[in-house]
């Protein structure tokens, strides 16, 4: 009978997208249930933003974890993402035998914030002594169970005891570990701290690290005084675990699918245009160093945590774009782009519809997980590189619309990292005239963009610079970069500048004018020069005053 269903779930046929909403639904369950068994401290629902991305994330880390484990053990990874998706409403059991054991009153839910030895003895007394709390009679059964049916789906396809006991110690291991990560955090980062109540030592420590880092002024800023302080310390604490599972969720997921399949994992890297993700991130950078310069700081580690999750967003931003415009550009890369993975059918056009959700999803979850700033830019630049792809605007087809929509995209990378380390969230807190600046300086240099797909672009009637030029193209594109690069330091009133603005400028010419041409050279050029500027304008105030 288990045998017949097993073949059932490996033969039915599950995308990304619907693995996902299966996913979301059968959690959504589990949490009206636990708004009964665990009430919060108001008695409110957890119905808000910053709790219900935490408690996803926290289930999806678990769960891609877990596949990457008996993934491990089984070598059948595809299979065990398919069967773990199955086996998700174990998850309603533990709420259920809460409400039934507590009589309705409930048990509260919660990590483990013991630390030090209390937390290497609860790892061996199965979470803690405590039944009322943490891990709760309900969470207990249910994590036997997990653990039981992974040793069973181990045994039916190894038959032998060994991976079936290792299986188990690395699932419970892996639940324990993500479970008691305040408590874990505390340890490793006071490793010489003298707690006589553990519990909440770790509590005032994480509350410690969400008031002293920039989750503060990014996400409760607005609401410090307006809540009580418990829910203050709650919201920021959704914040915090967010980013925390949220890198986990990226790295077992990674995992997965390099382990699902190595073809089109390669592909997707191949075809991820690593100078242009180069190029995006540092103007990420660039706005963050120039509100430090304006004097705002980085509090803590938790802050170089955030950074990551941004980064990662904006990745996932760009790998979405990358996505969404090979499919509706296929025509023009089979003339133009022919390494690409759609036109070497690596991969179709639906898997790459799929591949485009999962980035979606990660730069949606990672620019919420850093703030509400970030996570507004990540919306505008998504939205940028949809109409800019695809039909009915598709207004990469309109030559000043095409190069605009791009400086845009610029524009918003920079403004996420500055708002994201300003604590002043004042739109005129950025320059008003530097916003025009921007946009000057991109609309002429992102034209190098169009250089590599003339011949495709030109067949298929997308009107760019270079196509509309014709044999002066390359010509008048090195132009536009030339003056780019040379405005700069008449925009920042930094004219020391030019002893690398005027070279790059010689060099981007060439660069761009030379046959064959090379998209990389030009965009590793572009980004050494946005990186040598932030340099030299940091060092002249230090070598001025040697003098």
């Amino acid at each position: 009978m288990m045998n017949k269903i097993l073949e059932s779930i490996k033969n039915q046929p599950i995308t990304v997208s619907q693995w996902v909403v299966g996913f979301v639904g059968i959690l959504s369950v589990r949490f009206i249930l636990e708004a009964f068994s665990s009430p919060t401290t108001s008695g409110i629902i957890p119905s808000d933003p910053f709790t219900l991305v935490h408690y996803l994330l926290f289930f999806l880390s678990v769960i891609l974890g877990i596949a990457c484990i008996v993934g491990f053990f089984t070598k059948k990874y595809a299979e065990t993402v398919k069967l773990l998706l199955f086996a998700l409403p174990i998850t309603w059991i533990a709420p259920i035998l809460d409400i039934i054991i507590s009589s309705g009153t409930g048990y509260r839910m919660s990590y483990v914030f013991n630390s030090h030895k209390e937390l290497l003895l609860d790892f061996f007394r199965f979470f803690s002594p405590q039944i009322m709390q943490w891990a709760t009679y309900g969470m207990r059964v249910e994590i036997l169970i997990i653990l039981c049916g992974i040793g069973w789906y181990v045994w039916t396809q190894r038959k032998k005891i060994l991976p079936v006991v290792l299986s188990v110690i690395a699932t419970y291991f892996l639940i324990f570990l993500i479970g008691s990560t305040p408590g874990i955090l505390y340890t490793v980062t006071n490793p010489n701290a003298e707690v006589t109540e553990t519990s909440y030592g770790t509590f005032y420590y994480v509350a410690e690290l969400v008031t002293e880092s920039n989750i503060f002024h990014n996400t409760l800023h607005e609401t410090a005084f307006s809540v009580p302080p418990i829910r203050f310390f709650e919201l920021g604490f959704n914040k915090l675990m967010s980013q925390i599972l949220f890198v986990l969720s990226i790295l077992f997921s990674a995992i997965l699918f390099w382990n699902i399949d190595k073809q089109k994992f390669k592909a997707v890297l191949k075809n991820s245009r690593g100078e242009r993700i180069l190029f995006y991130l540092t103007l990420l950078v660039l706005g963050m160093c120039g509100a430090y310069l304006l004097g705002n700081k980085l509090g803590s580690w938790v802050d170089i945590l955030s950074i990551v999750c941004l980064m990662f967003a904006w990745i996932g931003i760009w790998l979405y774009a990358v996505q969404v415009n090979d499919i509706e550009d296929i025509d023009i890369d089979k003339i133009s782009n022919q390494e690409r993975p759609l036109v070497q059918h690596t991969i179709t056009a639906s898997e790459a519809k799929e591949i485009g959700y999962i980035w979606l999803i990660v730069a949606l979850a990672g620019s919420w997980s850093v703030g509400f700033y970030p996570f507004y830019m990540c919306l505008v630049a998504i939205i940028i590189s949809y109409v800019y792809s695809v039909p009915p605007l598709r207004l990469k087809r309109v030559t000043a619309l095409s190069t605009f929509l791009i400086s845009i995209a610029c524009l918003v990378t920079i403004l996420a990292g500055f708002f994201f380390v300003s604590i002043n969230k004042v739109v005129a807190t950025f320059p008003v005239l530097f916003v025009i600046k921007i946009l000057i300086i991109f609309t002429l240099g992102v034209s190098i963009k169009d250089m590599k797909d003339v011949e495709g672009d030109g067949v298929n009637g997308i009107k760019t610079v270079p196509v509309i030029f014709g044999k002066n193209g390359p010509w008048v594109v090195g132009v536009f970069f030339g003056l780019s690069v040379l405005l700069v330091p008449i925009f920042i009133s930094f004219y020391l500048l030019y002893i690398i603005a005027i070279p790059t400028a010689i060099i981007g010419y060439k660069l761009v004018t030379k046959t064959p041409y090379k998209e990389k050279s030009v965009f590793i050029l572009y980004f050494s020069y946005l990186i040598l500027s932030v340099i030299l304008f940091a060092i002249t105030p230090w070598v001025v005053s040697l003098f």
